[in-house]
C-alpha cells in the first residue's frame, strides 16, 4: 500500500478540461480553485500525503467541488464539459456539512458548486436539469437561481417558475416571521457585545483583548435605541431573503415581457424593495412602469433607508 501511495505522487498535467472532467468524476485531485483562480495542486510531500490519505475522509468530494468551480471559471471554453456536470448533478455528491466547520473544511458544496458551473458555461442544455432542480430541492434554490441569472435570456423558458418560487417566498409571511425575529435577536446582541467592546477601548486603550461579563452585555441591550436610523438599517438588513433575491435577479437578467410585472410588485415588500430597486435599476432604459412604483417606495413610511435609497439611485440612474 505504501508503494502505491508514493507511486500516485507524479507530476499534475496541464490544466484541461478533459483532466477537470476526470478528476469531477473521481479521478485524481490534480487541480485546485482558490478564490476566481485555478491551480495545479501541489501534493503534500511523503510521509505527510499518507497522513492526509489516512486521516483526511473529505478529500474525494473537495476534488470533485474543486473540478467543478474550475470548469466554471472556465466559462464556455467548458462546454464540453456539460454532459459530465449534468451527471454529477444527477447521481450526486450533494453538498456535504462535515459538521467541523471551526476545524475542518466545513460544508463542502459540491453540487453547489456543479450548479454554478453550469450557469457560467452558458449551455443551453443545462436548463432542463437546472428547473428541475429548482421545482424539487429547496436547498438548492438560491443558487439554481443564480446559474438561471448567469444563463439570462437563454433562461426566458423558466420564467413562469422563476416567478412561482418567488411568489411563494413573498406568501410565506407565516415562515418568514420567526426567521427574521431570530436575525433581529442575534443584530442586537451583536451590537450591544459591540458597545461594550467600544467602551472597555476608550476606557483601557493600551489592551489588546478585553473580558466582559454577560451583565454587561444585558445592560447594553436595555440601552439599545431601536428607533434610530443607524438600527432600522441594521435590521433592514439582516432580514433579507436570498432566495427571493435570487429570483428578482434571474428575472432582470432573463429581460422577458412577463418578467417585469413581478419585480415591480415586488417594491411593496419592505423586505425585499431595496433588492426590486436595485435590479431595476440594472435595467436600461428603465422600464415605465417601474417609475410610479419606485417614487412610492421613496415616500413610503413602512420602508426602510435602504430601499429608499436603491429607488431613488435606479430614478437618478435613470433620469427620472
Amino acid at each position: 500500500m505504501l508503494i502505491a501511495l508514493v507511486g500516485c505522487q507524479g507530476t499534475p498535467e496541464r490544466l484541461s478540461v478533459q483532466g477537470l472532467v476526470r478528476q469531477l468524476e473521481g479521478g485524481p485531485f490534480q487541480f485546485r480553485a482558490e478564490g476566481d483562480r485555478c491551480s495545479l495542486r501541489r501534493p503534500a510531500a511523503f510521509p505527510a500525503s499518507l497522513f492526509t490519505w489516512l486521516l483526511e475522509g473529505d478529500d474525494d468530494l473537495i476534488s470533485r467541488a474543486d473540478a467543478a468551480r474550475c470548469l466554471g471559471q472556465l466559462g464556455p471554453a467548458a462546454r464540453s464539459a456539460v454532459p459530465a456536470l449534468l451527471q454529477a448533478l444527477n447521481s450526486g455528491p450533494e453538498d456535504r456539512d462535515t459538521g467541523h466547520g471551526y476545524t475542518g473544511v466545513g460544508v463542502i458544496s459540491v453540487r453547489s458548486a456543479v450548479i454554478e458551473a453550469l450557469g457560467r458555461i452558458g449551455d443551453g442544455r443545462a436548463l432542463g436539469p437546472l428547473a428541475r432542480v429548482l421545482a424539487t430541492q429547496p436547498a438548492y434554490a438560491r443558487v439554481t437561481l443564480e446559474a438561471m441569472q448567469a444563463l439570462g435570456p437563454l433562461a426566458s423558458g423558466q420564467a413562469g417558475l422563476i416567478t412561482a418560487v418567488l411568489d411563494a417566498r413573498i406568501a410565506d409571511r407565516p415562515g418568514r416571521a420567526p426567521a427574521c425575529q431570530q436575525a433581529v435577536l442575534a443584530l442586537d446582541q451583536d451590537l450591544a457585545r459591540r458597545a461594550v467592546v467600544e467602551r472597555l477601548e476608550r476606557q483601557h486603550p493600551n489592551r489588546t483583548r478585553h473580558v466582559f461579563q454577560e451583565a454587561e452585555v444585558a445592560a447594553a441591550l436595555r440601552t439599545l435605541d431601536r428607533r434610530s436610523p443607524d438600527y432600522r438599517k441594521n435590521r433592514e438588513g439582516v432580514c433579507r431573503d436570498q432566495v427571493a433575491e435570487a429570483a428578482l435577479g434571474a428575472l432582470a437578467a432573463i429581460r422577458c415581457a412577463t418578467c417585469l410585472p413581478p419585480i415591480v410588485s415586488a417594491l411593496r415588500e419592505p423586505w425585499l424593495a431595496t433588492a426590486a430597486a436595485w435590479e431595476l435599476g440594472r435595467i436600461r432604459p428603465l422600464p415605465p412602469a417601474a417609475v410610479p412604483a419606485l417614487r412610492a417606495v421613496i415616500t413610503s413610511p413602512s420602508h426602510g433607508a435602504q430601499a429608499r435609497e436603491s429607488a431613488r439611485t435606479a430614478l437618478l440612474d435613470s433620469d427620472q
